[in-house]
């Protein structure tokens, strides 16, 4: 892994100190600015794109399922053992 030592222009820095301030969860500069830069570069072609993550389709209304929200680890099951 390579190290870069970048200079962030004062609005730049300010505004991601802001950004990391609003979050419950801290997250270091260097990871954000990793993350973006990868966005940056996939988004131009140089880097595949990330898979995302889990996208879950709602259910088609009246699917039967009730109490989704409770009832969520139960329903998962029985679909994938369906």
């Amino acid at each position: 892994m390579q190290s870069f030592n970048i200079t962030l222009p004062d609005a730049i820095a300010n505004a991601l100190n802001a950004y990391i301030k609003d979050r419950e969860v801290s997250i270091p500069a260097n990871v954000i600015a990793e993350i973006a830069l990868e966005d940056f570069l996939c988004q131009r072609g140089y880097l595949p794109p990330r898979k995302q993550g889990l996208f879950l389709t709602p259910a088609p209304k009246g699917s039967r399922f009730k109490y989704t929200s409770v009832n969520h680890d139960k329903i998962l099951v029985e679909q994938a053992f369906s």
